[in-house]
């Protein structure tokens, strides 16, 4: 059976590539293919770093094939700016996944879904989440997570324990999210312990984070798809998950603040009704709260290994705020150093290294090449972060200098930084996220002092982790001591 398999699948590739020099079709350059495979051998353990590489040898516009699946790797602003703006309506459809189809009910989430459907939720998500009056009535909910992990880390300060910060950056940001779409808490001084979702919450999460992750055989192999051994993993995630959300559905939650779930649930008319609500309640948890603890580890990582620039950061804050109050959302335009190391942080280490990707239902011809249809379009942000023609002053090397006196932003018009993408598939919860990581990065910083616990000067290798979120796979340990008296962290409870 094997045997006959492979001879099937050779003679497909021989055929396809014998079509395409017929047709004189002019892809974008690319590394040589092997039969079957394609260039999956060429893909080390972070894609988004071999691509980077194999991008300074054939150029800006790549053209690899996984399998039998063609790929488009985009590696520079141009490129971007081409498929992003002036090719946007072509570009604006999601291909398919196997992880995204069953984790996200048929493709019904925010992020991938696709026609009238994705505009209706997009709307939606825009005048209920991410009107400017909503992200301001939302900032009582970061201060109040804020002042809950200030606690946290005065008292690991007195007891002179170290602080891992992932784990409370993410209870951090996953309290904030919970707090907003379904108003509940699941982690620190708020949360109960007694009360089995929350128990379950972190499993639940993980295990789908880890099956959205892994790779599908019938992604890039579609006629031997039957042997994905994956599937079976991600239809158990998907169930614990989905049950999960169905408790949270059902429950009634009193507030001052209607939640998400509450404002929508109207809306919601039928069984089917009801699961798109709960692929849209997935992707928002998901997108919402580990993209912003992620960069904030990043930001803290680089600032423990550029000391000199964690003290610029405490000097502009004092200056703007002074030592007996913490940061609010008022004083955040006032602060250029401590947004330009946030825009260097996210230019370096952005959240998604390789964007959701794009893909057209029909061949384009974009820059002189031929984009074939169905084409798997990837913008590597990575990249594009590294971009010698971008950023001439050490590209690899964290200098948030350049920002200062900058007009480039993150909003998606400046293609040389796309940490939240751009156009028709742009990010709706970029004014929530970027106040996020603003809010809790500059009250850190303000409210205490960092260092490694030895005393070194460098600690961190600066490696990505595995999967789609770009984590720095050496978790951020690090010592706090407390820089202003308790009664500035007693103003941030009160606010």
């Amino acid at each position: 059976m094997l045997p006959a398999i492979v001879l099937v699948l050779t003679l497909a590739f021989f055929v396809t590539q014998w079509m395409w020099s017929k047709r004189g079709i002019k892809l974008p350059p690319g590394p040589r293919a092997l039969p079957l495979i394609g260039h999956f051998h060429l893909l080390g353990r972070i894609p988004q770093i071999s691509l980077y590489h194999l991008s300074k040898k054939f150029g800006p516009l790549m053209y690899l094939r996984l399998g039998s699946a063609p790929l488009i790797v985009i590696s520079s602003p141009a490129m971007a700016r081409e498929f992003l703006k002036t090719h946007d309506a072509a570009f604006a459809r999601r291909p398919p996944r196997v992880a995204v189809d069953i984790l996200m009910y048929k493709c019904k989430s925010l992020s991938y879904s696709e026609g009238e459907y994705h505009k209706n939720i997009r709307r939606m998500c825009s005048m209920e989440l991410f009107t400017a009056r909503r992200v301001t009535s939302f900032t009582k909910i970061i201060r109040d997570e804020l002042w809950d992990l200030t606690a946290e880390l005065a008292k690991a300060s007195k007891a002179d324990h170290p602080v891992a910060l992932r784990g409370k950056l993410r209870s951090l940001s996953f309290n904030v999210m919970t707090r907003i779409l379904m108003n509940k808490t699941y982690f620190g001084s708020k949360a109960s312990s007694d009360d089995p979702q929350a128990r379950e919450f972190v499993d639940v999460i993980d295990e789908v984070m880890d099956a959205a992750g892994a790779f599908f055989i019938a992604d890039y192999f579609p006629s031997v798809g039957w042997l994905d051994w994956s599937i079976a993993r991600c239809r158990r995630a998907h169930q614990r998950m989905d049950a999960f959300l169905d408790k949270v559905l059902n429950e009634q939650r009193p507030g001052e603040i209607p939640d998400f779930v509450e404002m929508t649930k109207a809306r919601v008319d039928g069984p089917e009704q009801a699961q798109y609500l709960k692929a849209l309640l997935m992707d928002l948890l998901l997108g919402g709260s580990e993209t912003s603890s992620t960069v904030v580890e990043w930001a803290m990582a680089e600032l423990l290994h550029n000391p000199e620039w964690m003290e610029k950061l405490q000097q502009e804050i004092e200056s703007v705020v002074g030592r007996d109050r913490m940061v609010e959302e008022s004083d955040l335009a006032k602060l250029e150093l401590v947004n330009a190391v946030i825009k260097e942080t996210f230019r370096l280490h952005p959240p998604l290294s390789l964007m959701v990707p794009h893909t057209s239902p029909e061949p384009r011809l974009v820059a002189g090449f031929e984009i074939p249809a169905k084409a798997t379009v990837l913008v590597n942000t990575y990249a594009i972060g590294r971009d010698s023609q971008a950023w001439p002053n050490d590209p690899d090397k964290f200098k948030p200098g350049r920002f200062v006196g900058s007009n480039i932003n993150v909003y998606g018009h400046d293609f040389e930084l796309l940490p939240f993408g751009s156009g028709r598939r742009g990010c709706p919860g970029l004014p929530l996220g970027l106040r996020n990581v603003q809010l809790v990065l500059s009250n850190l910083i303000h409210g205490f002092d960092w260092k490694f616990r030895d005393g070194a000067t460098r600690k961190l290798s600066f490696e990505s982790g595995p999967g789609f979120i770009n984590i720095i796979a050496d978790a951020v340990v690090a010592q706090v001591s407390p820089r202003l008296e308790h009664c500035a962290f007693d103003t941030l409870a009160a606010s």
